[in-house]
């Protein structure tokens, strides 16, 4: 099953947040999480949904897909890897 396809196991609605709060938002979610389960984040500030938050992810060697849900609103699905 794809990343898209699952269900998550949290949601962290980070809308109204920007930079730095939208990468800790994700971190301090993902922090209690065990390994191969899955973080949903809703964001509504671009510069996160492009850049911020998929940097971090990459560097944290997280697998994760993003989507436009809405004009304006973006939908992660992070599978913590460690």
């Amino acid at each position: 099953m794809s990343l898209e396809d699952s269900k998550p196991d949290v949601t962290a609605d980070l809308t109204g947040k920007t930079c730095p709060y939208t990468v800790m938002g994700a971190r301090d979610a993902l922090k209690p999480l065990e390994k191969g389960q899955l973080l949903e984040v809703i964001t509504d500030y671009q510069p996160a949904a492009e850049e911020s938050i998929p940097n971090f992810l990459r560097k944290k060697k997280y697998p994760f897909i993003v989507s436009e849900m809405d004009a304006g609103k973006w939908r992660f699905v992070i599978e913590k890897a460690d």
